[in-house]
């Protein structure tokens, strides 16, 4: 069996190859946007994010994210 890491559990084992994470949870969001759980939701409601549900989870596609930002400094 592969030895877990322990720097960061989010990562995969050592040895194996690791999973580029293409849904993010709305506090993993919230993390990588420097925001708050609210402000996720609100921009979700908004429409200016897009997510997706599964089962009682809302979970935010990594292109999302990337576009969101894009806008942030691109506006229209």
């Amino acid at each position: 069996m592969p030895r877990l890491r322990t720097d960061n559990p989010d990562k995969a084992p050592i040895g194996s190859t690791p999973i580029k994470k293409i849904l993010y949870s709305v506090e993993d969001t919230a993390a990588a946007l420097s925001m708050g759980r609210t402000t996720i939701f609100a921009l979700i409601e908004d429409g200016q994010i897009k997510s997706v549900k599964i089962g009682k989870r809302r979970l935010v596609p990594a292109s999302e994210i990337e576009s969101y930002v894009e806008r942030l400094i691109n506006p229209a």
